[in-house]
């Protein structure tokens, strides 16, 4: 037999061309299995990296503090005294009441809604407008720096946390985050008095050394009720865990009646901002955020 050359050294041409393509392809699906795995991921986090526990509403309301000049941002109001700090962060002094209107909330008519009948904003779902703040995923990174303050409260669902109207528009879910290793949900029909719940401890101590993230998440149940959750990220590495689950579904506060509803009403119409809020302390904060959730239900 004699020995082709020429056909053995295609041969091993070939071979190693078929390999070559085949690598080239394996290592191209796998960039793309990666860019694929990161797209997925990312979805899961918001703007800050910090990761969502709901999927933003399809086409919902997202606000997003501006790190760079929060002043800057037309829809973040109550800011009157608030400073940089050097580590890319902001005070507020001692007292906060950062709020943030809704998609349509800015130039609402703040104490002059049409009605604070509750009946009717039961009927009706929101204060202003079917854009108002409702389920609502409200997050915050803060760092205790001093103060005997209780904490922080993510509050929302009050159009006009005052004693006008009897109080009615002060209507709100308030989820509370306190510095001394607990966390808890208060309701308010008839401002100023607030229906506490009692406080749950979690397992991370008082939270005072370090940052740490709060997450405040309100929507509404099918059947009328209203699911509060408070999650919390101790150290700020996205390791996040629920620390309080309470679903109002009636038999929770007395005051609704003043207002034109029931006794124990559910607060299940959505507000035109968004309030954070803390009194007696000096807190740094960054990367506050709200967005419109789609809840699981």
């Amino acid at each position: 037999m004699v020995f082709n050359a020429s056909k053995y050294f295609e041969f091993i041409f070939l071979f190693a061309a078929i390999g070559f393509l085949m690598i080239y392809v394996l290592s191209n699906s796998n960039k793309t299995l990666a860019t694929i795995e990161s797209s997925a991921n990312s979805s899961k986090s918001d703007i800050f990296g910090i990761r969502k526990i709901y999927e933003t509403k399809p086409g919902g309301f997202e606000w997003y503090m501006n790190m760079e000049d929060p002043k800057e941002n037309r829809r973040l109001y109550n800011y009157d005294k608030i400073k940089e700090n050097g580590d890319n962060s902001y005070n507020i002094g001692g007292r906060s009441r950062l709020s943030v209107y809704s998609e349509d909330g800015i130039g609402n008519n703040e104490g002059k809604m049409d009605t604070y009948d509750f009946s009717k904003l039961r009927e009706k779902g929101y204060w202003h407008k079917s854009t108002d703040w409702k389920n609502v995923e409200i997050t915050g990174e803060y760092h205790y720096r001093r103060g005997d303050g209780p904490g922080i409260t993510h509050f929302v669902r009050s159009e006009d946390h005052s004693s006008l109207h009897d109080g009615c528009g002060g209507s709100s879910y308030k989820n509370k985050i306190y510095f001394d290793g607990t966390s808890n949900f208060n309701k308010e029909q008839a401002h100023p008095t607030s229906w506490e719940m009692p406080h749950i401890e979690h397992n991370y101590g008082d939270l005072k050394n370090h940052w740490f993230r709060f997450k405040a998440i309100i929507y509404n149940l099918p059947k009328g009720n209203v699911n509060l959750e408070n999650w919390l990220d101790p150290y700020s590495n996205n390791s996040w865990i629920r620390i309080g689950q309470l679903t109002d579904n009636g038999g929770w506060g007395e005051d609704g009646d003043i207002c034109g509803g029931t006794p124990d009403e559910k607060i299940t119409w959505g507000s035109p901002s968004v309030t954070f809020r803390w009194d007696d302390l000096l807190v740094y904060f960054r990367n506050l955020s709200i967005r419109e959730i789609e809840p699981l239900l």
